[in-house]
């Protein structure tokens, strides 16, 4: 099956045109990757750096609860600030659960060689929905037991930040094989950004035990 030709052009083989239009697909979904990760990374900064501005101009320095961080807002939202608190809570609460809580299930459920994904139902990945109902069972659990959610915060990132580096060995590993990936394997350019990346990562590991970070 060929396309009709124009301005009596010679036909493309179907084979070919898959190949276009997926190279095009390709090409697009990386520069959505890319865009969608500047901009955000950037409102992210914008957000820290205001928030940070307007809160230690009115000397709010230790927020140790959300409580705490709804009144931090009242320099900025006035008698809104709890209600706009609690709006953003609840948002960040609905996006945590199919993505943060999701994508633990997935590495989890796949490293135990059990189905995962909401595309299936739960008699076929019941590992997978049970692990997402404990995750999100247990972070209202915490919640119930008054846990400070500011210092538990820091200590899931600190966890985060140091097992970063050896994932990220293991990425760059697998990779930059070209046994394993073939034609696929990383170029230089993504080699050296991420060795680079993963040696900060590792130098920042390394400096948080030595200065007693924790």
């Amino acid at each position: 099956m060929r396309d009709a030709p124009e301005g009596g052009a010679k036909p493309l083989p179907l084979k070919r045109l898959s190949r276009r239009r997926a190279g095009k697909k390709e090409r697009m979904s990386r520069l959505d990757v890319f865009t969608g990760m500047a901009f955000s990374n950037i409102v992210m900064g914008a957000i820290i750096v205001a928030t940070a501005q307007t809160l230690h101009v009115h000397n709010v320095t230790h927020i140790q609860s959300a409580a705490q961080a709804a009144k931090a807002l009242r320099p900025f939202a006035g008698r809104f600030a709890s209600a706009i608190f609690a709006l953003g809570f609840i948002g960040s609460g609905l996006l945590a659960v199919p993505v943060l809580a999701a994508s633990g299930s997935v590495g989890l459920a796949g490293l135990l060689g059990k189905e995962w994904g909401f595309s299936r139902s739960i008699r076929q990945a019941p590992v997978f929905y049970g692990l997402l109902a404990l995750g999100t069972v247990g972070g209202t659990a915490f919640s119930l037991l008054h846990v400070n959610p500011i210092k538990l915060l820091v200590l899931v990132a600190v966890i985060n930040g140091v097992a970063a580096a050896p994932f990220l060995f293991v990425v760059m590993r697998v990779s930059s094989s070209q046994d394993l990936m073939g034609k696929y394997a990383n170029g230089l350019t993504a080699n050296i950004l991420g060795w680079l990346t993963a040696a900060i990562m590792a130098a920042a590991a390394i400096a948080l035990f030595a200065t007693g970070g924790l």
